[in-house]
């Protein structure tokens, strides 16, 4: 099998948000996924590992009396914090008389239970338990644009799935557990097909002038150019969970 590699996956927009206040109260945590989950509350799924995932954090009532005007000022720990990458960085919120907490990325290499930590003048000014796993499988959300479609058509079942020549694939990989549990979080992934020839990378051109294109590659998504068998199969570039479907391409 010969592989196409495509650069980790890059979440513009997510459809479900889950969030929890801390446990004191004082601060709010999100995480958005681009596909749904079962529950609604943070502490209630479990995040994938080996991804920076990006938190939002703000006040709630209690906490903006508390922190006064000093919440750009908070900072951040795990516990434990063996394989823990953060990263923040300016206030999320853009007021600059009154700033928020500041944003949040997290990055968790190992499964298990970890404490995001708020400190504040060298106290905590809150905390949340946090589950992080690695996915077993990626479930595949597949969509097929046919030749001169303007659509996306959303693509059920097991496969194989048939398609003309010349058709376009878009695809989200979603991380789940041993049990089919959809985990929550970003998820960096590759795409292998199998023959390579059969297909060709999509590439996006946004504007065109006379003196450059304009355009976005490495987008999760490419053409089916020859008929025949051909097999997809979408992979974590930091965990060993895969994902494939089947396609017959039929000729023109």
């Amino acid at each position: 099998m010969r592989f196409l590699v495509l650069l980790p996956l890059l979440a513009a927009c997510g459809v479900d948000n889950v969030g929890s206040n801390g446990e004191l109260g004082h601060l709010s945590f999100s995480l958005v996924s681009d596909w749904y989950l079962d529950e609604t509350e943070l502490t209630a799924v479990t995040v994938v590992t080996g991804h920076a995932q990006s938190f939002g954090v703000g006040l709630t009532n209690r906490g903006e009396d508390l922190a006064d005007d000093q919440a750009d000022e908070i900072e951040y720990s795990m516990d434990p914090d063996v394989g823990v990458t953060i990263q923040q960085s300016g206030p999320a919120d853009d007021d600059v008389e009154d700033p928020g907490p500041p944003s949040l990325a997290l990055t968790v290499t190992e499964p298990g239970s970890y404490t995001l930590v708020a400190n504040l003048e060298g106290r905590v000014f809150d905390r949340i338990q946090l589950a992080f796993d690695a996915p077993d499988a990626l479930d595949l959300a597949l969509y097929t644009r046919a030749p001169w479609a303007e659509d996306f058509e959303a693509l059920v079942g097991p496969g194989p799935s048939q398609v003309r020549e010349g058709t376009q694939l878009a695809w989200l990989p979603i991380p789940v557990s041993a049990e089919g549990v959809r985990l929550a979080g970003d998820v960096g992934a590759s795409m292998t097909a199998d023959p390579i020839e059969a297909v060709v990378p999509a590439d996006n051109v946004t504007h065109v002038n006379e003196d450059e294109v304009f355009d976005a590659s490495n987008v999760p998504s490419l053409y089916f150019i020859e008929p025949g068998d051909v097999t997809i199969t979408i992979g974590d570039t930091a965990n060993p969970a895969v994902g494939t479907h089947p396609f017959v391409v039929l000729g023109e």
